[in-house]
């Protein structure tokens, strides 16, 4: 039943050939999981004004969320930029972090925090780091783990629907 679930929620996606499947599934995971979150009114306007998916790091992750620029989620067409490290995450509704060094991490999750902004990586051990979403393979899948605190001081509402497919990572974990 939650394998029903989650293909319902995560539905498949066209492969693109010059990229690893592995980012394939995480792109479309960030793309689907936008679907069930809710930002704060002064963060992203209703109406059409765009859903603005960022990204930092190498590698490629930030190559296959291009195929869902100006897909919708919620109505909001979806904007991705590209971020220079350093650069703060100002506009940015998604942050996708991936292939930076770990030094890195607390600094760029530091200024997410002090945002609406709902941060997803693939980084071991980054909901227990404190971004928002860690994606994590697990039996050969990709599946999710969220931190919940995290969520609360950046804002961001996940949708029960989301949460009952993760695991839940509460104060202390």
């Amino acid at each position: 039943m939650l394998i029903g679930a989650a293909l319902a929620l995560f539905p498949s996606t066209e492969p693109r050939a010059d990229l690893p499947q592995e980012y394939q599934v995480k792109a479309a995971m960030v793309f689907n999981i936008a679907k069930y979150v809710e930002w704060p009114t002064e963060s992203l306007a209703a109406g059409s004004s765009p859903l603005i998916v960022c990204s930092i790091g190498r590698g490629p992750f930030a190559a296959a969320l291009e195929r869902y620029q100006g897909k919708t989620a919620m109505g909001h067409p979806l904007a991705l930029r590209r971020l220079a490290p350093g650069e703060e995450p100002g506009e940015c509704h998604v942050l996708v972090i991936s292939g930076i060094e770990k030094r890195y991490l607390a600094g760029i999750l530091e200024q997410a925090r002090k945002r609406p902004v709902l941060s997803v990586s693939d980084l071991p051990d980054f909901a227990q780091a404190g971004g928002i979403i860690g994606l994590v393979e697990q039996e050969g899948k990709v599946r999710f783990e969220i931190n919940m605190k995290t969520a609360r001081q950046s804002r961001v509402k996940i949708s029960s629907q989301l949460l009952k497919l993760s695991r839940i990572l509460r104060e202390g974990e």
